[in-house]
């Protein structure tokens, strides 16, 4: 589970959700990480389901396995401003 004792510690998850084409909100992942990482302390299923979520250094185990689809292409048209 990836514990972040502030803000900045939780930036590489940041950065890969800003990335990510499905991120106008925050996915299941991301809310299950900002509303349980710091109770599932101390709790070892809790923390389990969390590090197989989200790893000890910050890397979501969707983003890592469908990068290639989660990915915003860069070079795509922007269809509206």
């Amino acid at each position: 589970m990836a514990y972040f004792a502030n803000s900045s510690e939780g930036d590489k998850l940041d950065i890969q959700c800003s990335k990510c084409k499905y991120g106008q909100a925050a996915c299941p992942i991301a809310i299950a990480q900002m509303l349980h990482n710091y109770d599932a302390c101390g709790n070892d299923t809790a923390s389990e389901i969390l590090r197989g979520l989200i790893h000890d250094d910050g890397t979501c185990s969707m983003w890592k396995a469908f990068q290639s689809d989660f990915e915003i292409d860069p070079n795509q048209t922007k269809m509206f401003k």
